[in-house]
């Protein structure tokens, strides 16, 4: 009888472990907390940095222009660097992290500050924040169809 007890006990806890990988199957981030977003749009002309609380409301927003590149100058490879860089500090002197747990990374374009972005977040620079980074996703938008695009424009 001792045996006939036990059985049911075993089968019930291995159900029970069962369910529960099933649901973070279903669920995998359901005890977690909403990630916080970091929108890199990086276009022709400019680079824009903008982080956003999990409910979508922004904390900053900055662009290349406003640490001084004018013109055409925001929109190369060292601006962006530049950008990227200063976004990381600000983001350890306002004392962000403690309030940032989880960050999901937004890339929109593929503008030069792109691969400047990458290199900031990989490099040294970027050791604070890159251990906090759960997802990198890309929201780039593709057109299908639609009105004919102007023609390229050719020198020379």
């Amino acid at each position: 009888m001792m045996q006939g007890e036990r059985a049911p006990a075993r089968r019930d806890n291995f159900r029970m472990a069962e369910s529960f990988e099933a649901d973070m199957i279903k669920h995998p981030y359901a005890d977690q907390t909403p990630a916080h977003h970091l929108h890199v749009y990086c276009h022709k002309h400019n680079t824009i940095l903008t982080l956003t609380r999990p409910n979508g409301n922004p904390i900053m927003s900055i662009g290349c222009g406003q640490i001084g590149f004018r013109k055409a100058g925001r929109s190369g490879f060292d601006p962006a660097y530049q950008l990227s860089a200063h976004v990381l500090g600000q983001i350890k002197e306002k004392g962000l992290l403690m309030e940032i747990k989880r960050l999901e990374v937004v890339f929109r374009g593929f503008g030069k500050g792109r691969e400047a972005f990458t290199k900031v977040l990989l490099g040294n620079e970027g050791r604070f924040i890159k251990g906090l980074v759960v997802r990198v996703t890309d929201s780039t938008r593709l057109k299908f169809g639609g009105t004919r695009s102007r023609h390229e424009r050719r020198l020379g």
